[in-house]
């Protein structure tokens, strides 16, 4: 006696006589069906006691004779409709937060290229009217909210009307564009305090959200290697090291982070190291804990502090070195 399930209940088949018993039917309920077929999906055991049946079931005749459905048609209505919930929870399921902020990040990127080509091009536009006007971060507003400077212009041609009216709904919709931009910002922010605490402690919302774009995902930022984090985002350099005799890259994307870039040349590598080190733990943490560990942050901070230290150190006995030489 073989005893296996399917998906709208559990049989019983006998190998002497050739025939299948029905021991147990589920609730011809969409959403319980599904939870059932989801825990077929994971029990590898019923698929391989299916495998070893000397005749195959036919899940529709036994269905029907059941009384589970009345006909093959309703049985394929029925299997359809749950298959379309399985998928569909298994779609959700798969769309984690870090996945979000992946989407966002790229999202984001591509809008900041996007307003960046439109204002210079209104910039371009506008300066035959108006060539005295600054381009800095609020040229956009001055256009959109009072288009009528250019008439105020004593150096460019001189405006028509429709153009001006062009141009500043031109420069309206660039603005709602940097308002979008701020949305997005604001929800990238909102879900890195939740997914990924240690590493928006350590790096700031930006570079870690970039970290996970790059990395494809919390799961694999935190199966990675301090180096490969250390160097991410400086593929180019590495393939001419690899290729070449140039030099192998200190860091990637992590020195647009302050405590690298503000500090000498001579200490980059170490700060770097110490820095994809201390990021390799945050991630982890977040991924298998998805809490706050205030000792990572605070264990960096000694650890670059002792490194400006002993560099200090290092600098000033070589000063005095130099001066008993002298």
């Amino acid at each position: 006696m073989s005893e296996i399930s399917v998906w709208f209940g559990d049989l019983e088949f006998e190998e002497g006589k050739g025939e299948f018993e029905v021991v147990l039917l589920e609730k011809k309920e969409i959403s319980v069906l599904k939870d059932r077929w989801l825990s077929l999906l994971n029990n590898q055991k019923n698929a391989g006691s299916i495998q070893k049946l000397s005749i195959f079931p036919n899940l529709v005749s036994i269905a029907i004779d059941a009384g589970f459905v009345n006909s093959s048609n309703e049985y394929y209505s029925l299997l359809r409709d749950v298959s379309i919930a399985v998928s569909r929870f298994q779609i959700s399921s798969s769309l984690t937060d870090d996945k979000k902020i992946i989407q966002a990040v790229e999202t984001l990127d591509d809008l900041n290229e996007t307003v960046n080509h439109l204002s210079e091009r209104l910039f371009e536009w506008y300066g035959f009217y108006y060539p005295e006007l600054a381009f800095d971060e609020k040229f956009v507003s001055r256009v959109s909210e009072t288009p009528e400077i250019a008439f105020e212009s004593k150096m460019g041609a001189v405006p028509d009307s429709k153009d001006i009216v062009l141009l500043q709904s031109f420069a309206k919709d660039i603005s709602n564009l940097n308002s979008q931009k701020s949305a997005i910002e604001a929800y990238i922010y909102e879900k890195m305090s939740s997914v990924a605490p240690n590493i928006s402690e350590i790096a700031g919302v930006v570079l870690g959200a970039r970290l996970i774009s790059l990395s494809g995902g919390l799961k694999n930022l935190a199966s990675m290697p301090a180096g490969s984090i250390q160097v991410m985002g400086a593929e180019k350099a590495m393939m001419k090291h690899l290729r070449s005799t140039a030099p192998s890259p200190k860091h990637g994307i992590i020195f647009s982070h302050p405590v690298l870039n503000t500090a000498p040349m001579r200490l980059r590598g170490k700060i770097a190291r110490t820095f994809a080190s201390s990021l390799s733990l945050a991630a982890r943490t977040d991924f298998y804990a998805g809490k706050l560990n205030p000792d990572i942050e605070k264990k960096l901070t000694q650890k670059i502090g002792q490194i400006h230290k002993n560099d200090a150190q290092k600098q000033k006995k070589t000063a005095s070195v130099k001066r008993e030489d002298i």
